[in-house]
């Protein structure tokens, strides 16, 4: 019983030594603790998705009036495409993929202007004998695309920070 504590001590020392971190942890770099946040669709799933993100990492976010003076998160599209995969024998479609589109921008100093883009994949099986149930999963899937678009959104902000 001994060994396997000090097995497992010695695993979670190596691991915060060698920064280790989890794959789902979205860190916000220090530059980025004040920023301005703007989007078309200020109450849609995205924005609520990446809000909760910053708010996660004690973000505090700026009026629009001074975005100029912080940086600013800009949402300016997310398209989702549904696109047939495979189809049954009596042509009816039975698999779907879904692509979640989004493009966005960083804006610094009110003059730099980064770009970034997201793009999410997932399968979808259709059955029309089901279809509440497969209404109510692609709901479910769909929301699961647009988290992981704000997560994805957020972990490019230190690509951003890196640049400069």
């Amino acid at each position: 019983m001994k060994k396997y504590l000090t097995l497992l001590l010695l695993l979670a020392i190596s691991l915060t030594g060698c920064g280790f971190h989890l794959q789902h942890n979205t860190e916000v770099p220090e530059r980025f603790k004040t920023m301005s946040y703007m989007s078309y669709d200020p109450y849609g799933r995205l924005s609520r998705d990446i809000k909760e993100i910053l708010s996660d990492n004690h973000v505090k976010l700026a009026n629009e009036d001074t975005s100029g003076k912080y940086p600013s998160l800009r949402i300016t599209g997310d398209h989702l495409d549904r696109n047939t995969i495979s189809i049954y024998q009596d042509g009816k479609a039975a698999e779907y993929q879904l692509v979640l589109t989004v493009s966005a921008q960083v804006v610094i100093a009110g003059q730099q202007i980064y770009p970034i883009n997201v793009r999410v994949f997932r399968t979808f099986f259709d059955n029309p004998s089901k279809a509440l149930a497969k209404t109510a999963e692609q709901n479910l899937i769909e929301d699961e695309m647009y988290e992981e678009a704000a997560k994805q959104i957020i972990g490019k902000l230190k690509s951003v920070d890196t640049v400069n």
